[in-house]
């Protein structure tokens, strides 16, 4: 079990690293029961690079209120999830390191510490 408020914490020290990766690290410490993991090392933690890639999808494409809905009450296609070679709980994982990084990008914002990039619609860049 993850302890988000814990790796929210942790995440937000690691000022120089965008926030999904800050979240990964976090949580890869989490799991791995260490301190200081590169990003590299969480990953490999994580056990599946695609649960890294999933996260990176949902922080893209999800709002911090979808996120904040428990994975399990999220309902899952079963195919989707065998093309990202991913099972229920690694979904979860997923999801979860993608809310921790929305939740570290508000903080930094809050606290103007932001290394993540600002985001931009693209029907409005050029």
């Amino acid at each position: 079990m993850i302890n988000r408020k814990s790796a929210v914490e942790r995440a937000t020290t690691l000022v120089r690293t965008s926030s999904l990766n800050a979240a990964t690290i976090a949580v890869g410490e989490q799991l791995a029961g260490a301190a200081q993991l590169s990003i590299d090392m969480a990953i490999a933690v994580l056990g599946n690079n695609q649960i890294a890639e999933m996260a990176g999808f949902l922080n893209d494409s999800k709002t911090c209120k979808e996120l904040d809905v428990p994975c399990d009450d999220v309902g899952l296609d079963l195919d989707e999830l065998r093309e990202w070679g991913l099972t229920r709980k690694q979904y979860c994982v997923a999801h979860e390191i993608a809310l921790i990084a929305r939740m570290v990008d508000r903080a930094r914002t809050r606290n103007h510490t932001s290394m993540d990039p600002p985001m931009t619609l693209r029907a409005y860049s050029s």
